[in-house]
């Protein structure tokens, strides 16, 4: 079974405009990341360690809702179907080895928004309209 970690819904910021600012706060809270997993990296014990693994996830976290505000701000709420590409390109990349990461889990299939619906051809409904009505046989 794959590792996963489950990250849940992600309230954004009132009005967030899809400008540069909104992109760079992305690149910004990213680099937070990185210092903060730098100081991670140097914690030697056990204990120092988990100190410092609190500060690093609340880093984490702002990237998240930073990238949720700028995926918000340029029209999209649903991120699913992109994640779900993602985990493709990763799959067929090797980097994802695993089967899917929980039971339940979501496939294209149970995203509420790929639901596929059959429609008639218009010319097969209109060539059965006109035969019932007497102009095609």
């Amino acid at each position: 079974m794959q590792d996963c970690v489950i990250m849940g819904s992600v309230a954004t910021f009132d009005g967030v405009t899809p400008d540069k600012a909104q992109a760079l706060k992305v690149l910004e809270e990213a680099s937070e990341v990185y210092n903060a997993w730098k100081v991670w990296d140097e914690c030697r014990d056990a204990e120092a360690k988990a100190e410092c693994r609190q500060p690093l996830m609340e880093e984490c976290a702002d990237v998240v809702q930073a990238t949720a505000n700028l995926v918000k701000a340029c029209g999209c709420d649903d991120m699913r179907l992109h994640l779900m590409d993602c985990e493709d390109r990763n799959r067929k990349r090797g980097r994802i080895t695993g089967s899917k990461p929980y039971p339940d889990a979501c496939g294209r299939e149970g995203c509420k928004r790929f639901v596929f619906v059959p429609l008639p051809r218009p010319y097969g409904v209109l060539g059965k309209l006109k035969a019932k009505i007497g102009g095609l046989k």
